[in-house]
């Protein structure tokens, strides 16, 4: 019997809330795009827009995502952005975005959580 593996994720972002603005917006919309691969096959995907990196604690504000897609409003700041994927096998992947939104939309780095 072979070991299962976890699923493999990335995520995307894309700024759609400033397309052809002159000036910085108070409130920013963004895109982000998860895609996860597993030889089981992707069961859902969860969405932490707030996600606690001092204590590793993910909680899902969106649970039951068979997309992969959210879209997002943010303010002025610095977020930490956590999507895990779930495949069939009931085994999970997470990938952690650190988000900077100040005038512009920057992804600050891209850290994936084994």
């Amino acid at each position: 019997m072979p070991i299962a593996k976890k699923p493999n994720i990335n995520v995307k972002i894309r700024e759609i809330s400033n397309a052809g603005a002159t000036h910085a917006l108070p409130v920013r919309e963004i895109e982000f795009a998860a895609t996860g691969e597993s030889e089981a096959g992707i069961e859902f995907y969860s969405w932490d827009f707030n996600y606690d990196t001092e204590n590793k604690i993910f909680k899902a504000d969106v649970a039951l995502d068979k997309t992969g897609v959210q879209m997002q409003k943010f303010k002025a700041g610095k977020y930490n952005v956590a999507v895990k994927v779930v495949d069939n096998d009931g085994l999970e992947n997470i990938e952690l975005v650190k988000l900077k939104v100040n005038g512009t939309v920057e992804r600050a780095n891209k850290e994936s959580k084994e």
